[in-house]
């Protein structure tokens, strides 16, 4: 995605016109304001004052890399700073860019307004901040790509010199594993999707909507891509394209840690979004821990998998340069 200065300027900045009503928001929550509040009590509960505070600080995060990415002097960030809040951005903001628009053309299609989805805040609340999310994860996005493909060509050169195997063994028996249990997990959100009730609570499966089936589908689907991605990369290094495989690996595999670092931290600290759910989701609880443990393990290949694809293209470009 070759992207013109000016027009990455304008898209970069239109990501962070959509974070910063979000954020207004939880600085008027953090303040004890009542904007878009429906349950008070909810919200005056000491977890949501930690969450809201720490999803204030993502959203901060999120209009910086907006910026890095935007300007010359991003590219100067060193990557471990740059790389992982960008990875954990992609796996969050994908749920909504690819959930969003399917259940708003479905329900437009339908000819019905979506129920009410509950919970602590108004319904305008969740309509705005979740256009907002689709508007800051397209925009992220693209200038991200436009970003990386200014830092790290490499990643994008499919030539097959570019392809060294000093990890291999390492990369094989652990993308394996990740894709297995990624694979795993996507499987049940998609059987999820199709009606199957394993591990789902009756209360939970009897009020189940047209969007949490399109949600399950948007879950189970990017997990499957994540799985397929890592066996790629590892499997067929030469293939054409690397960019493809490479994109599942890296969404998936984002997506998989952060929903399951969200839903993990949400049941350690026993905070009010699910202090009051069914006391039968050992399963659901499980495979919020299994893909966790996929997609932080499906990062890890990739990132082995670009430092070799670096390294071989350094050392290529170093044998060719005369002595």
């Amino acid at each position: 995605m070759n992207l013109s200065p000016r027009f990455r300027l304008i898209v970069g900045y239109g990501a962070i016109a959509c974070a910063v009503p979000y954020l207004a928001l939880k600085i008027v929550w953090l303040a004890g304001g009542t904007l878009g509040v429906a349950d008070r009590a909810m919200m005056s509960d000491p977890s949501m004052f930690v969450l809201n505070l720490v999803t204030a600080g993502m959203d901060v995060i999120a209009i910086a890399l907006a910026l890095a990415f935007t300007h010359a002097w991003g590219q100067r960030i060193p990557a471990w700073l740059v790389l992982p809040p960008a990875w954990v951005a992609t796996g969050l903001l994908v749920k909504f860019v690819l959930a969003v628009p399917l259940i708003t053309a479905a329900g437009m299609l339908m000819g019905r307004s979506l129920p009410d989805p509950g919970g602590p805040v108004r319904s305008w609340v969740y309509v705005l901040v979740y256009t907002e999310f689709v508007g800051m994860g397209m925009g992220l996005a693209a200038v991200f790509v436009a970003y990386a493909r200014v830092r790290w060509s490499g990643a994008f050169d499919s030539t097959a010199n570019a392809v060294t195997h000093r990890t291999r063994r390492v990369q094989v028996p652990l993308a394996n594993s990740a894709a297995l249990m990624a694979g795993a997990v996507g499987a049940l959100h998609l059987g999820w999707a199709l009606g199957a009730t394993l591990g789902v609570p009756g209360e939970i499966a009897a009020g189940r909507t047209f969007a949490s089936t399109v949600v399950n589908f948007v879950d189970g689907a990017t997990m499957i891509g994540g799985a397929i991605g890592v066996v790629l990369l590892v499997h067929r290094p030469r293939r054409p394209h690397f960019w493809v495989p490479l994109a599942l690996a890296w969404i998936g595999s984002g997506f998989l840690f952060a929903w399951g670092l969200w839903g993990l931290a949400n049941l350690l600290g026993n905070t009010a979004l699910v202090r009051n759910r069914p006391n039968s989701l050992a399963l659901i609880n499980l495979v919020g821990l299994i893909q966790l443990l996929a997609g932080l393990i499906i990062g890890l290949v990739t990132l082995l998998v670009l430092a070799e694809r670096d390294a071989s293209k350094t050392e290529t470009t170093t044998r060719l340069e005369p002595l």
